[in-house]
């Protein structure tokens, strides 16, 4: 699948999986990634850059990836949001899930696992560049 058009947002308030992140993105041929520090950035570059793929990390400084998400999915219900976590707990799930989260991805995993899951999210999303 060629996913040159499509874009994506990640937001993180690490810079080290800020940057994981996007090469991954490259590795599966998506180019235009926009990098945010926190929720409300996210949400900001959200209204301004329309992505097609949103990553929250969920604990960030300003405003954390649940009430970004929140947000997000008030601008655009349809919006393909996935959360990032360190540390996964029933309640977490339930709430990012309750909020119109698409997926949940744990930062442990492979990034195979990563990669695998992304791809199987925007075999859902058709690029806004296509529309």
């Amino acid at each position: 699948m060629d996913y040159s058009k499509t874009t994506a947002l990640i937001a993180d308030d690490e810079a080290h999986m800020r940057t994981f992140l996007k090469l991954l993105f490259q590795d599966i041929g998506i180019s235009k990634v926009y990098l945010m520090q926190n929720g409300m950035d996210a949400v900001e570059a959200y209204q301004e850059y329309q992505p097609d793929l949103i990553l929250l990390d969920i604990n960030m400084n300003k405003m954390n990836g649940v009430e970004a998400l929140k947000r997000i999915r008030a601008l655009n219900p349809d919006a393909r949001v996935i959360m990032l976590t360190a540390v996964s707990t029933r309640d977490t799930i339930e709430e990012t899930a309750k909020a119109g989260a698409t997926y949940y991805i744990l930062k442990t995993q492979s990034p195979d696992a990563i990669k695998e899951l992304i791809v199987k999210v925007l075999a859902t999303v058709t690029p806004a560049a296509a529309n």
